[in-house]
């Protein structure tokens, strides 16, 4: 039984580093192009807090509604990540405490 937990713990530990990847891979490639597109760094702030925005229900900025209306795919796949990395948390600490407290495996 221990050895399900373990198998379940893995997968879920991989899925969290896989969205955590997918989020700061795709923010990188939306901060690019709107650097490409307004001119600037991708590290600049108006551009990090642009895409922080982008995809919510309110986007206040003119950076915000360009990648909106431009890349939904992206912001799309941005939601996602960000569902599966507050999701997976609360699954990897009750995976640890079944783990530790009702099997005691370690």
């Amino acid at each position: 039984m221990a050895i399900v937990f373990f198998i379940l713990l893995g997968i879920t530990v991989f899925v969290l580093l896989l969205a955590l990847q997918m989020r700061w891979m795709v923010s990188l490639a939306l901060r690019r192009a709107l650097a490409d597109k307004f001119g600037g760094l991708p590290s600049d702030a108006a551009y990090r807090q642009g895409v922080a925005d982008a995809g919510r229900q309110i986007s206040h900025t003119d950076v915000a509604s360009h990648l909106n209306t431009t890349y939904p795919d992206q912001l799309a796949h941005l939601r996602l990540a960000r569902r599966a990395s507050v999701f997976t948390l609360p699954v990897i600490v009750a995976l640890l405490v079944v783990l530790r407290f009702g099997l005691e495996a370690f």
